[in-house]
């Protein structure tokens, strides 16, 4: 009895010393869904590269088996250039989806960058960058962000409007656009995403600089703009 009592107490201990949630397999990376991802046919003739990317977006969810599985599929940013009007011809069979990527992306004459939510496509993709993180913006997470060709404002708009719905103190972040400068309009489809690595995404496309004071996020025309 004395040892069953003593295996059950070193059972116990070892239980709380690793708790269920660190035995788990962690979320796959960006980088693992495309390489792991599998598309039994990649068919294009003469499409455009925004054609191309809709339709890895599409099929990553749909063809995502990984486990755990909180974010379906791969995200794709597109930072459209006038040098990306070539048209893209492919027929491929049984291809990773980092893969048909690589070509999509190399016949379009464009490059690409994994970052840690998405793939960030263009001419020459900027280093990545870590967006400033203000009061408890790491913590508002959104289910989705969805934009089309929006404008600045109303990206901006959505994204305080439902940074106080989804703070669990309803105050939301302060964000901001100083005046000056023609913004691009954006088009992102994002899941699952923090508050700040969205705004940055945001700033990016339209082309504005993201930084913060300690009370609000700005955004910045960038210089030359």
């Amino acid at each position: 009895m004395k040892t069953r009592r003593t295996f059950l107490a070193a059972a116990c201990t070892l239980a709380c010393a690793f708790p269920l949630s660190a035995l788990q397999p962690a979320e796959p990376t960006v980088q693992q869904k495309l390489d792991k991802i599998i598309l039994p046919t990649v068919q294009f003739r003469d499409a455009t590269i925004e054609e191309a990317v809709e339709y890895l977006r599409v099929k990553s969810r749909d063809l995502d088996k990984t486990e755990p599985l909180v974010v379906k599929g791969v995200s794709f940013i597109l930072d459209k250039d006038d040098s990306a009007k070539t048209p893209l011809t492919l027929d491929l069979r049984d291809i990773p989806l980092g893969v048909a990527l690589r070509y999509c992306t190399e016949f379009a004459g464009l490059k690409y960058r994994v970052d840690a939510h998405a793939v960030v496509i263009a001419a020459k993709p900027e280093p990545q960058f870590a967006p400033p993180v203000l009061g408890n913006a790491r913590a508002i997470i959104f289910p989705n962000v969805m934009f089309q060709e929006a404008t600045l404002e109303e990206a901006v708009e959505f994204l305080r409007v439902k940074s106080r719905d989804l703070d669990s103190t309803k105050k939301g972040i302060n964000i901001l656009i100083k005046p000056g400068g023609t913004p691009a309009p954006i088009s992102l489809d994002l899941r699952e995403i923090p508050l700040h690595e969205a705004l940055g995404y945001v700033a990016a496309l339209s082309r504005y600089k993201l930084t913060t004071d300690g009370h609000a996020y700005l955004l910045s025309p960038a210089a030359g703009k």
